[in-house]
């Protein structure tokens, strides 16, 4: 609890925890076991900046004590600056993986993404709803 900063909320019931709050609870709860292998499914997905720091600092520590971190995310910005290793998922199927210095030689993961998985065709008329 001290490592996520909830020492404050320990008596509280996860009922009150915030989205956030519950996010760096679970993580706190998987790193019990000093695990050397850690599965993370959308780990910044609604955490503010200062979770998202924390989360990150906490999961290079895991790494830097020799765990493997698995993560997936939706938000380039945190892979590029976080992982050595990337792999795309597209339709259910591993369609790119590579290293992170490798995708830097030919431009940004989202560069890589778009030229592996496409813009998408209906991507446009699904944003029409702005031009209004």
């Amino acid at each position: 609890l001290t490592m996520m900063g909830l020492t404050r909320e320990a008596k509280k019931l996860t009922l009150e925890f915030s989205h956030g709050m519950k996010k760096k609870l679970a993580l706190a709860a998987a790193l019990i076991p000093n695990p050397d292998l850690l599965f993370l499914d959308e780990p910044f997905e609604g955490v503010d900046a200062v979770a998202s720091l924390v989360l990150r600092d906490t999961l290079r520590q895991c790494v830097n004590r020799g765990a493997t971190v698995f993560l997936t995310s939706h938000v380039l910005e945190i892979v590029e600056r976080l992982c050595t290793d990337v792999g795309i998922i597209a339709g259910g199927k591993l369609v790119h993986q590579g290293t992170m210095e490798d995708l830097r030689r030919d431009g940004s993961l989202e560069d890589k993404f778009i030229a592996v998985v496409g813009r998408g065709e209906g991507d446009a008329q699904k944003l029409s709803w702005l031009e209004n």
